[in-house]
């Protein structure tokens, strides 16, 4: 129970510090989330972190700098893309209930705890399809994305598919520990700015790249 109430304050001026106040009822779902994670990480490999303070700072934290980074359309499709065990999609959802959220993902072990953990925080509005990036891509028809978050993928794997399938307004959201530079994007995109955060209890820094569509010609 200490511990509990140690972890919710802990994440309450944590994401405070982002310029995100969470609810009770957001904070809560927190909770269950990293509650959750750490009953199936038991089983399957959901994450290498296995301190609660730690999760919230690198999981739920690190993933909520991305609405600090970049102001999300209301209502917008959000696609996630190797999702693992939801972030930073579920993080950004739990505080914007208002986006759509695609959560993409190849494991089906990790799509697995997708379903549960959704349901479990009654989430509305989110969908996961259980294959890769380009997979989704070739299906007939898809939904374009309003925002592409990347956070465990290397970017030129997936740039082409994401150019695809992201509206021609759209942005893309890199999570990475530097800056990223537009000689080292594809052609397709190119840097529109960078955001620098220093996680809680020096856990590290993070960048989160926002990336423009290049109009085609």
């Amino acid at each position: 129970m200490e511990q509990e109430r140690a972890l919710r304050e802990f994440l309450v001026t944590s994401t405070k510090g982002l310029g995100v106040s969470l609810t009770e009822q957001q904070a809560e779902q927190f909770l269950v989330y990293l509650s959750q994670l750490l009953a199936w990480n038991k089983t399957i490999n959901l994450t290498s972190i296995t301190d609660p303070f730690e999760i919230v700072t690198k999981h739920f934290v690190d993933s909520l700098t991305a609405l600090s980074a970049y102001k999300f359309p209301s209502h917008s499709l959000v696609v996630d893309v190797g999702s693992g065990a939801g972030f930073p999609g579920i993080p950004v959802k739990i505080v914007r209930s208002d986006l759509r959220l695609l959560l993409i993902e190849p494991s089906q072990k990790k799509c697995s705890f997708l379903h549960s953990i959704v349901g479990a925080l009654r989430l509305e509005q989110v969908s996961i399809y259980p294959g890769e990036l380009r997979q989704y891509a070739a299906q007939e028809p898809h939904v374009l994305a309003d925002v592409i978050v990347l956070r465990a993928l290397r970017f030129d794997e997936i740039a082409e598919p994401a150019a695809f399938i992201l509206k021609p307004t759209g942005r893309l959201l890199l999570f990475r520990t530097e800056r990223w530079l537009d000689e080292l994007t594809s052609q397709a995109f190119r840097v529109e700015s960078n955001h620098d955060f220093v996680l809680p209890m020096n856990y590290g820094s993070r960048v989160v790249t926002v990336l423009a569509k290049v109009p085609s010609v």
